[in-house]
């Protein structure tokens, strides 16, 4: 199962190589001279019916829940976006935290000295 080809194997030497189907009164919609690489691009299909039904997924499943799940790869756009916008973030966070507990920290000291003078 390495690719190679089987050593027992003898390709046919009358070409072309005629085959017929397993049962010819079977209609079709392939024509009899249809190349192999026709009927291998149509997946050997004759007919492909695609009946979706929800209701009759339900009744015989019968899930409790449902989920979706998206998946995908970050290119470097994404990551260097999010960075960016991560540091701007924490800039303005920060920046203002900081402005905050810097004020409180000034009130706070300007009480303790006004009730030491007054004391």
């Amino acid at each position: 199962m390495d690719g190679s080809p089987p050593i027992d194997f003898v390709p046919p030497t009358e070409l072309p190589l005629n085959i017929s189907p397993l049962n010819s009164s079977t209609p079709s919609r392939f024509p009899q001279n249809t190349s192999i690489g026709t009927l291998l691009d149509e997946f050997f299909l004759e007919e492909w019916i695609v009946k979706a039904s929800y209701e009759g997924y339900f009744a015989a499943c019968a899930p409790t829940h449902c989920t979706f799940k998206y998946v995908t790869r970050n290119n470097m756009l994404y990551v260097a976006t999010s960075i960016l916008g991560l540091y701007g973030g924490l800039t303005i966070g920060l920046r203002f935290i900081i402005w905050n507990v810097i004020s409180l920290y000034r009130l706070i000291k300007k009480r303790i000295r006004s009730h030491r003078v007054t004391a």
